[in-house]
């Protein structure tokens, strides 16, 4: 009987989840209205997230629901997909935008609590909404889109407003010429438009006419480095770029677009352009290709690595080139790790070098910098260190390491007397 019992619960439970999901918003509106029932209430409020705005007098409804429910809100409109929709959704970001607007330049705190709450429930919502218009695609949003890319919405809305007109409106060049040439807007993405802000700034950072002060502004202006070298045109500019500007700072930025580029649109020119692109490993962007390098390992990679190591003019450059050697357990690298472990000026790659050594050998050596031997004792005697360790298994991997590091310093010390301490 009990059994027959939870299966008709079960049942029950399922038709009711079944038939709600089938409810419009309208009727969701309807019902929270009516019911009286706190459960059913709140069955009805997460439904809002499971429902899809399918006409203009959804959108309205779910604007309403969204003033109280922002989060099951943000949840439905994310599911819009009419670009036919798109000037109700205008209409629904305007009156967002009016909850915020008179106040937005005042400080918040010192309005009640429950405007404040209001007012910042609008400001997310006007976020997802300004996002729905540029999943939508509809090109007679850009008109309304462009208002919130101004001095006024600076900050606020500016930049989610720009993701949207890009998304809307990619690789146009008038319409990156006009976010470009904005003025007194800091907070714009110019992602969609990478080719066109690649050429603007290659140009600008190698133009002798073109004062310092300027070209600084412009290359924290073009945020190169959030683009994604997604488009092999884009792809191909950054590779010029990074080869061949004369301009340092900008291959710096361009080197971590392209590390991008090289993740997310790999082809079968990497692993050459790679080699080239570290011949000069003091080069202050190229050492971003040492992340490619010890993910898509190939033999060729070695003396690239050894290089940075041995030479890198940054010490995060060496730091990464030790990690990629031991974790591709590159044996030929033990005797480079060891001069690495006495003689690298920074503490950084002392320790990747260490690390990596005993990844491939299972062994530390006896091998320190006199100013590791002070910070490791200092390290190996703290409260929560030797807390930490008493209470690991001895087949612990970090008990391990641990003792394999206490073994190899107080071999250096015993025979570095004069260094070490005895």
């Amino acid at each position: 009987m009990n059994r027959l019992i939870i299966a008709f619960t079960i049942l029950l439970m399922a038709s009711s989840a079944y038939a709600q999901s089938r409810r419009s918003l309208k009727d969701i509106d309807t019902e929270l209205k009516r019911t009286k029932s706190t459960a059913t209430a709140m069955a009805l409020i997460e439904s809002i997230g499971e429902t899809a705005p399918q006409s203009d007098e959804d959108v309205a409804i779910l604007g309403q629901l969204m003033d109280k429910y922002p989060t099951q809100g943000q949840k439905a409109l994310a599911k819009l997909n009419n670009p036919k929709l798109a000037k109700s959704v205008m209409k629904e970001c305007d009156r967002q935008v009016a909850k915020f607007k008179a106040d937005k330049d005042k400080d918040w705190k010192t309005l009640p609590e429950a405007q404040r709450r209001e007012k910042f429930k609008a400001l997310l919502n006007t976020h997802a909404i300004i996002a729905t218009l540029g999943n939508l695609k509809n090109k007679e949003a850009l008109p309304f889109l462009k208002q919130y890319a101004t001095p006024e919405y600076d900050g606020v809305l500016s930049y989610e407003a720009s993701k949207a007109i890009g998304q809307i409106a990619p690789d146009d060049p008038a319409v990156f010429k006009e976010l470009w040439d904005k003025q007194g807007v800091k907070s714009i993405s110019y992602n969609a438009y990478g080719k066109s802000v690649l050429k603007e700034v290659a140009e600008k950072m190698q133009d002798p006419n073109v004062p310092q002060d300027e070209k600084h502004e412009v290359l924290v202006k073009s945020k190169v480095s959030l683009l994604s070298g997604k488009d092999p045109e884009e792809k191909k500019i950054l590779k010029d770029i990074v080869l061949n500007h004369p301009n340092e700072d900008l291959r710096k930025e361009a080197g971590i677009a392209m590390l991008h580029g090289l993740m997310n649109s790999p082809d079968a020119e990497d692993t050459e352009f790679i080699l080239r692109w570290t011949k000069n490993v003091k080069d202050p962007g190229s050492g971003w290709a040492i992340y490619y390098i010890r993910d898509h390992f190939d033999a060729r990679f070695i003396p690239v690595l050894l290089n940075y190591l041995k030479i890198g003019a940054y010490g995060s450059d060496r730091s990464k080139a030790a990690e990629a050697l031991g974790q591709n357990k590159i044996k030929e690298s033990l005797p480079y790790l060891e001069q690495c472990l006495e003689n690298d000026k920074d503490s950084s790659p002392r320790g990747a070098c260490r690390d990596s050594y005993y990844k491939i050998t299972g062994k530390i050596p006896a091998k320190f910098h006199p100013d590791d031997v002070k910070d490791i004792e200092e390290q190996l005697v703290a409260p929560y260190a030797i807390k930490f360790y008493s209470k690991l298994k001895e087949n612990d991997p970090h008990k391990i390491y641990h003792n394999a590091l206490i073994n190899a310093l107080n071999e250096y010390k015993n025979t570095h007397p004069a260094k070490g301490g005895k």
